[in-house]
Formats: C-alpha cells, structure tokens, sequence
C-alpha cells in the first residue's frame, strides 16, 4: 500500500489540494470532531497493541495488516460503488429509464385472415401479465429462487450471511445471495467485462445491487415478478416463460402443471446443463428439488389488497407432500416443439422477402415518438401481411406435389443415358465447391489444394433434403462432392398467386426447402420464354394489328436472326389471335419486326419489367431473363384492363402497444402516383389480349390446364405457356377476373434439363402446379366464388375475332370461298347457316398431314361429281374436308358439355410450345 501511494502521489496531489480549498471548512466544521471522538474510541486498542508488538511482533504485525488490507479493502469497494452509480463503468439507468423499460419483444407476422405465420427475433420473447401465468410458476420461483421476495428491498443481507455460512463450512444447497430483484437487474442489463484484472464480478455485482435498490422504490413486487418472469432466459434465443411453456410444453404459460413449472423454473439455474430435452435426467432432479421446495414453503401465507394478482397466485399455487410423493418419479416429458422462426413453417420464402425487402423499405419511413427508428427484431411489432393463409397451404401443397413427381421423372429420364451430360462442365458445379463452409475453412488454414480436393471425395455422415423421403431430410453417407451433384440435380420453383385488381400478393412459395435452397425463385431472374410474347402481341395491337390480320407461316431471316418454330411445321397463314394461341415463333418475329424492339421493350417497362433486356429481335421469343414476380406483374397488367398493379405484401403494422404506424391504404392515397402512370394499355387493348389468352388455354398450348385440372364448370382463364431454350425453364401463368397466378420450374443452372420437350415444355413442368392450386381453390368453401367470376364483355371489341386460327391459303382466298355458290351449298349441307359461322368456330387447319397449301385452289375433276374444288395430291374437296371438320367439331361439343373429360390431354395432341433458336 505505501509503494501504490507513492507511486499515485503525482496523481493525488492536486486533487487533494483541491478538495481541501473548497472543503476545508467543511472538513473542520464536520470531520475533525468525528475523527476526535473516533480516536478517543480506538485509544484503548491502540493501547493494546502497542503492548501486544512489545510480545509478539509477528501477531501484532499480522493484525495490523488485516486492519490495513480491510481498510483499504473498503476503500475500494465504495470507490467502486461510487465509480459505478456516478456511470464510470457503463451507463447507470436513470429512473426514468427503468420506468420504461424496453424489452427486446419478438415482430409477430400474420396473414391477411389473422394466423399467425412466424416471428422476427433477436431474442424470442412474447411479454404477458402476471395473471395469465400458472400460479404454479410463482410458488416454484418464490420457493426456490427468494423466500424472503417480499421482505426486502432489493438486497437480502440473511442471504449474503447464508452464502458466507456455506462457503466457510463447506456446505452446499444454502441457496444463492441473489435476490429476484438482484436477477432482473442482470437480465435487464447483462454484466460485462471490464479492464480491471479481477474485478469484473465485482463491479457488475455492485451495479446489480444498485440496480435492484431502484427497481424495488419504482415498481412494486407483484410488477417485479411479471417483469422477470417476461426476461428470464430458457436457453438459446428464448427468453420469457410464455416462450419457454410453448417451446418445451406446446402450451401456455398460465396452463402449465405444478411439474411443469417446477421445471421450467428449475433450469434457470443452467440452462443448458438442465436443459428438460437435452438432459431429462438432471431435469428431472431439479425439478423434484425445486417441488420438495414448494412443499416446504406450502405454510407460507400471503395478503395484500393491492397484489390482488400474487395474492391469489400464491393461494392456488400451493403443493403439498402428497402431490409430490405422485410426481416425483414420472419423467419430466418435455420436448422442443416446432417455433415459429421466420426460417421454418409457412411462407418460408415469403417471410424472408419481408425481413429483406418490404419491412425495411416500410420501417426506414417511420419514426418512434423519441424520433429513434423502429427494429424488425426488438420492438415487438405486429405485421398483417397480405397473404392468404389457405391459398398458401394449397400453394405449397401444389409446388410440393409436382416437384416430388418431376424430379422422379428427370432422374428416370437420366439414369441409363450414356452420353455427355449437359452439365458436366457446368462451373456452377465449380463454384459450389469454393464457396462451401468446408472449402474457404481448408482454404483458411493453408490446406493445400490437393489434400481439399480428396477431402470432398471422402464419404461422410450427412443430413440432406431429399423427395425419396417426401420431400424431408434423410440421414445418408456420402461425398460432400456427391452432396454438391445432388443439390445441382434436384429440380426446382417458384409459386406466386396476387390480386390483379388491387396487387395483394396472396400466395408466395419461392423454393421447395428454404433450409436447403435459399434462392428464392420468385425474384431470381430466368428466360423466360413465350410467356414475353404477349407483351409483343400487345405492342402490336398498339401498332393497329388486328386480331384476324393474317402472317405467312413460314421461315424468314431478320437481319441476320431466323427464328424456327418448335415442332418444325411451317405453312399456311396464321391469324395473330391464332399465333399465340398456339405460341407460333414465326408469328412473334413478324410482329416484332413490324413494332420494332424498341416500341416493345418501352411497352414491357410500362407493362411491369424491370430487368435489363437485350436489345434484339430475340426478346419477342423470350430471350431476356425476368422474374416470376415481374411477370405476374405483367399479366395483371392485361387481367387489371390496362392497369399495372403493383403488388405488395404488408396491410397494416402494429406497435407492440397496439396502435398502427403502418396502413398501405392509407400510404397509397398519399402517394403521388397517377392512373396514367401505371397504365400501360387501353381497356379495348387488354380486352383483346385476355381474348386472345383465353384461346390459349380453350384450344392452344395450355388446353390440359382446362382439360386436366379444372375440369367441366365454365370456370373463365386466360393465360400463356412457356418454354425457354433446350427446356431449361418451364413457365406458365394464368388468371381470372380477380386472381393471377405464375409458376416456373427448373434446375439451379440452365444445363439442368431435360431431353424432349415433351417432357420439358411449360405445359408439362409449371402448369401442373397452377392447375393444382386451382383445382384447391375451387374446392375450397371459401373461395369457390372465384370460380363464378366472369371476364366482362367489351362491346368494342365484339366482331373482331370472327376468322379461323389458321388457313390453308391466302385469305384472300376466303373472299373467293364466300362468293362459290358449290363451297356455300356444302356448308349448309353440313349444318351451317353461312361461311361466317364456320369461320367463327374454326380452331384447326383445313387440311391434313401432307397436304399441300398452294395460294390457288386448284379445280380439278372428280368422279361422278364432275369439276370440284380440291386441295393438293390428297385430292379431298372442300365438302369432304367440311364433312370431316364437322365431325371433330361435334366430338369437341360433347367434351364441351361434359360428357367424358380424360384425365389428361394424350401427348399426342400436346402443342410444343416454342424453342428458341
């Protein structure tokens, strides 16, 4: 001690020197008669070891310095105290503070029809009041944690003694010295380390005890009891009892047993160590000590009017030796039940886009009353999405359904072939290798390159996702490398349902496994095939093309671009409601040709796209990549007659006390937007592009999707396959009069496809999933109205689709037909009134496999009939091509009517849909 005040001397001095200026007066006045009369006390001690030194100089010595060591022991100790309430050693809350005390509280997330979907957490707490927790609870902490909670104010000094008896003695179960007021304190505040060699502990022990004095003179016990029952720790990120009853019991706090209770307030000890799942055995003798506790403190009798709520907690909650003697040898029987992480259950994906896109662009306008922003994790909000939880049950039910058969079918369709692999020198499979944790953690520690690359050869024990086991995790032995091939072989989607007439997103399912696939392929950008080419049919209307103009079918080069149709059939005219009926690529590049690439890109802005698009002729085959989200955008863009929607995800958003800081209708109204900003078509024009939908799936390349999945009823869809090159991606995206729905399928890399496009095409991979979320919806008592709405008929655009899809000749040659009194005569003999009625219900060519289409119709002779108007080599008149029309027209009108409905269309019949060269 002489050596620190010497060595502190320069420090000291002026301070000492100061404070007897200013003082000295009072130090005279006060502190000499103390120090006077404290020395007339300790004169008969002086005394005595004066002459204790003169006997024995080592013992005298010795009390000397243990007066000394406790001295400055106590100098220390109120120089701590001192330091630490003036916030030396961190901020010391103020009153104030404490009176508002903000628990870090968990985001609740709810859809649109209030289930409760997950949760945003830092700490997972859910804060409740006292009286909707288990009387059970409050005997358990009281017995085990505070006997003497309401005898104190903060510090319990028996306590302190009782833990000093047991240090001394060498006995354990005393108790601890730590008051519940003392524990809240820590949990409020957690301790800290400090730079002092050796006194942390001390110090943070110190702030407690102030800390609780404070607590105990602005709250009152039955307030401290719910505040700590609401803070204390259960392991992990969970925090308050109400989480710890769900996590461990899948119950409410106020519906725990005695049992129960006792365990849960048992492993506040250790968390871990008493862990109820982890460690049921050790649980288990916790919690009988903490039961033989309660019966111990069974006499303990409590009664104040003003704790109406602890008063009859602690009445209800008694536990006699009888009840123990029951319980003590039945296992504790917790387990951890699922939570509601944002990461787990429903809308997966969906939740993720909230916690990274929509919530930060809503919270980073808005402001708490002391102009500090809002946090997704702490404060406890409530968020009511748009989304519709039964909509998304069938959603994922859907994605779930198909994938599982799928990817059954692309590994069949895989597994004898002998060739090259597309993917073999895929570098996605190279850049899932450098980018995995076990790879950049050998990297870390300079393994060398060679050594790594034969780790990933090794077999080892993992968990992976796998649809073998229905869509689970499986436990396996296998390769990382082997692991990385089975992630890049597994096929995948994305799902999204919104409301086109107000853009709420109802059903969101971005992947078949968030855990395992993070990418969202909702908002992940892909080619997206012929479902752009209604955008380009769309400029076209723009550019005053009509529904019945006719294109020639044929192969043509633009500059130095020639697009091919799919299926390789050329020939004939097409009308422009006929090529995107059945996805004609000749028909697309025509009209892209006439617009220009410009006019169509500009239109796609307005329309909904916002990813870059090449500049070529290509874009009208769906060369550019786009997300699902974009293109759903864009085909509500025609459903909403013109309108772009603009979806959204958040409604409403709560504070933790209730009151709304967020409201979407409200921030629309406000918003500067315009109706002729979002417009990006003319209501005729989105009439006309729903029509021309529509044929797509009555009788073009999405026809299963009525045949297959929805079935007779009169149910009114528009919609547009597609498939982009090599089917590597499948899309398909329909609507009704209120809802538009999209999905796409595919693997993580192009290369990750399938052979035929049979199998690959966006009518045999996505449509299935839209054709099942329909099938749901329209079984479904809630939603079955949907199936009832209509397409509102535009009167202006009445009369413009009277004409076949396709023609075996010119169309000039129809003014020709119309005018020869043998082609009327044989209409009428096939029950028809007039050649408009036949073309009004034409859907097929007129002519068969191999024959010819010349620009004339030749005249030739025909036994016994004389001179007749027939086509080609096939020699069939006009009449008997009628006649054979006529009787596929009449098949047709019974599946119309509903006689017989396959299963699914014979793949014969299936339309391909475009490839792009």
């Amino acid at each position: 001690f002489t050596y620190f005040k010497k060595l502190t001397a320069p420090f000291w001095k002026p301070v000492y020197d100061f404070l007897f200026k200013y003082l000295n007066p009072y130090y005279q006045k006060f502190w000499i008669p103390v120090v006077k009369k404290y020395k007339t006390w300790t004169e008969p001690i002086r005394i005595w070891h004066r002459k204790l030194k003169a006997k024995s100089p080592f013992l005298a010595n010795f009390i000397q310095w243990s007066y000394d060591l406790g001295r400055y022991g106590l100098y220390l100790l109120f120089t701590l105290f001192f330091f630490s309430w003036i916030g030396i050693f961190g901020h010391m809350p103020s009153r104030k503070e404490l009176k508002n005390i903000q628990n870090a509280t968990t985001t609740e997330i709810y859809t649109a029809d209030s289930v409760l979907i997950g949760r945003f957490y830092v700490e997972d707490r859910t804060e409740i009041a006292l009286e909707n927790i288990s009387p059970y609870v409050v005997t358990a902490l009281l017995a085990v944690e505070d006997k003497r909670f309401f005898e104190h104010s903060g510090i319990d000094l028996r306590s302190w003694m009782r833990v000093f008896k047991g240090i001394a003695t060498n006995t354990k179960g005393l108790g601890g010295g730590s008051t519940l007021s003392q524990q809240l304190a820590k949990n409020l505040f957690p301790r800290r380390s400090y730079w002092i060699p050796g006194t942390s502990l001390l110090i943070n022990k110190i702030r407690e005890n102030i800390i609780s004095i404070k607590l105990e003179r602005i709250y009152n016990k039955e307030e401290l009891l719910s505040l700590y029952l609401n803070t204390v720790p259960f392991g992990g990120d969970r925090y308050g009892i109400h989480v710890g009853a769900k996590y461990f019991y899948n119950k409410k706090a106020k519906d725990l047993n005695a049992a129960e209770a006792a365990t849960l307030i048992g492993m506040l000890k250790a968390t871990t160590a008493l862990d109820p799942v982890r460690n049921p055995e050790n649980s288990k003798k916790r919690r009988n000590l903490v039961l033989s506790k309660m019966v111990e403190n069974s006499n303990f009798v409590f009664n104040d009017i003003e704790l109406s709520t602890v008063t009859r907690h602690i009445k209800n909650g008694k536990f006699s030796q009888e009840d123990f003697n029951k319980i003590k040898n039945k296992p504790v029987g917790a387990r951890k039940y699922a939570t509601d992480e944002h990461i787990q259950g429903k809308a997966a994906y969906f939740k993720e886009y909230l916690r990274t896109r929509a919530m930060p662009e809503i919270l980073k306008n808005l402001r708490k009353k002391d102009g500090s922003n809002y946090n997704l994790y702490r404060d406890g909000l409530k968020i009511y999405t748009t989304l519709d939880s039964r909509m998304q049950e069938y959603a994922e039910e859907a994605v779930g359904k198909q994938l599982n058969v799928l990817q059954e079918r692309f590994d069949e369709h895989w597994k004898d072939f002998d060739g090259d692999k597309p993917w073999k020198n895929d570098k996605w499979l190279k850049e899932q290798i450098t980018r995995s944790e076990r790879y950049l953690r050998m990297k870390d520690e300079s393994i060398p390159d060679s050594i790594i690359a034969g780790t990933f050869k090794m077999p080892v024990n993992m968990t992976v996702f796998s649809w073998k086991n229905g869509g689970q995790e499986v436990d396996t032995l296998m390769t990382p490398l082997d692991s990385i091939m089975h992630y890049f072989l597994t096929l995948n989607s994305g799902f999204l349902a919104m409301d086109h007439t107000n853009g709420q997103i109802k059903s969101w399912v971005g992947g078949i496994n968030f855990k395992y696939f993070q990418y969202d392929h909702i908002l992940t950008r892909r080619q997206v095939g012929s479902t752009f080419k209604p955008i380009v049919y769309a400029a076209a209307l723009q550019d005053s093309v009509k529904p019945c103009d006719y294109f020639k079918n044929e192969i043509r080069t633009i500059d130095d671009w020639t697009p091919n149709n799919s299926d390789g059939v050329y020939g004939g005219y097409v009308s422009m409601n006929g090529g995107l009926a059945y996805s004609i690529n000749t028909i697309a590049a025509q009209l892209i040709e006439r617009v220009g690439i410009q006019k169509t890109m500009d239109l796609a802005r307005k329309m909904g796209v916002t990813s870059p698009m090449p500049f070529e002729w290509g874009i009208s085959l769906g060369s550019a990549d786009i997300s699902l989200f974009e293109m759903v955008r864009v085909f509500g863009t025609i459903a909403n007659k013109g309108l772009r929607p603009e979806p959204f995800a958040v409604l409403t958003v709560k504070d933790k006390d209730g009151n709304i800081i967020f409201d979407h209708e409200k921030e629309s109204r406000r918003s500067l937007s315009r109706e002729a900003d979002a417009r990006a078509l003319t209501e005729d024009e989105a009439a006309i592009l729903t029509k021309m939908l529509r044929s797509v799936i009555d009788q073009g390349t999405a026809r299963g999707f009525r045949y297959a999945h929805l079935g007779p009823g009169g149910y009114e869809f528009a919609g547009k396959t597609g498939t982009s090159q090599n089917q590597s991606d499948g899309w398909f995206i329909a609507f009704n009069p209120q809802i538009v729905t999209g999905a796409w399928v595919g693997g993580p890399s192009p290369s990750v496809r399938f052979r035929w496009m049979s199998l690959g095409q966006g009518s045999a991979t996505a449509l299935p999933i839209v054709g099942e979320f329909w099938r749901s919806i329209l079984n479904d008592r809630k939603h079955r109205v949907l199936g009832t709405l209509k397409f509102e008929e535009n009167p202006n655009i009445a009369g413009m689709f009277n004409c076949p899809s396709k023609l075996p000749f010119s169309p000039q040659m129809l003014q020709q037909l119309m005018q020869d009194p043998q082609i009327r005569d044989s209409i009428i003999a096939n029950g028809y009134r007039d050649l408009e009625e036949l073309i009004k219900s034409i859907d097929e060519p007129w002519i068969g496999e191999g024959e010819e289409i010349s620009e004339e119709i030749p005249i030739t002779e025909v036994p016994g009939e004389g001179e007749r108007r027939t086509f080609g080599e096939s020699g069939r008149t006009v009449d008997q091509i009628l006649r054979d029309w006529a009787k596929r027209r009449a098949e047709k009108q019974k599946l119309e009517e509903g006689e017989t409905l396959p299963e699914e269309v014979p793949e014969e019949e299936v339309v391909e849909d475009q490839n792009i060269e």
